[in-house]
């Protein structure tokens, strides 16, 4: 049985650190893609092969960004757009709108440094409105909750979380999605429920494995993406055969 691989990122940078690719690691794994006949799906399509099995060529692959982090449209976008890639993108909207209310110069940061200034300057580290609108050439726009589950700017119930970040979307971009990320992975078995009463049928997380046409988006498997194009290539050959892509989930979960 086969399965379309979902690559997980979070920063694009000058230089590597956690959980963020240099642009030159980032270039390489993208023209690596395109060298190799990869199709990059967009989030409809996936949930349409998801839930329904609609065909999808035989090397499909999901491209996805977390939290909007305003590198990814400094250097990931530009790359996406010239080789012609489709991705994902999953905001923080209670983040979008802070860094909506005051421009900011930018310069790149590390994660540790984005987490720091994120509270008091969020526009130097954080995407825009304006920005995302922007990016929906390349980029589809869905949740990841309202406020990341981070007292940055207040805290709210769950359901709460999830219907704000979907409200938000709709009044800022016009997009009702039905798909959802949860933050940091964590999730359990009553917010899976919540989430699907709410209308989510579409849930990704941070774990690894298969992603196979089976009806089921409860939870959807990511592969973090890491190092350069040579990782890449041996890794995708793994995620995209659904019985080797369980194997190594049960000896590598995340």
């Amino acid at each position: 049985m086969s399965s379309v691989p979902i690559l997980m990122y979070h920063h694009v940078l000058p230089e590597a650190g956690f959980i963020s690719s240099s642009v030159e690691q980032f270039r390489a794994q993208m023209e690596l893609l395109v060298e190799h006949g990869w199709q990059t799906l967009d989030s409809a399509t996936f949930r349409a092969y998801k839930l329904h099995g609609a065909a999808v060529p035989q090397r499909s692959l999901l491209i996805t960004f977390d939290d909007g982090w305003r590198d990814n449209y400094v250097y990931a976008y530009p790359i996406l757009k010239a080789l012609g890639l489709r991705a994902t993108l999953f905001v923080v909207t209670g983040w979008i709108d802070a860094a909506s209310r005051a421009p900011a110069p930018y310069q790149p940061r590390t994660h540790k440094e984005c987490k720091r200034l994120a509270p008091g300057a969020p526009r130097e580290v954080l995407l825009n409105w304006d920005e995302l609108q922007t990016m929906r050439d390349v980029f589809d726009i869905h949740p990841h909750t309202h406020t990341h589950r981070d007292d940055y700017f207040g805290r709210l119930p769950w359901e709460e979380d999830i219907l704000r970040s979907r409200e938000r979307l709709q009044t800022q971009l016009g997009i009702d999605s039905p798909q959802l990320c949860w933050p940091r992975g964590v999730h359990d078995a009553q917010l899976v429920a919540l989430a699907e009463r709410l209308g989510f049928d579409m849930l990704y997380t941070t774990l690894r494995g298969a992603n196979s046409a089976d009806g089921r988006g409860d939870s959807l498997r990511r592969l973090a993406a890491k190092d350069g194009a040579s990782w890449l290539r041996r890794n995708l050959w793994i995620a995209r055969h659904a019985t080797l892509a369980r194997l190594y989930a049960r000896m590598k979960p995340e």
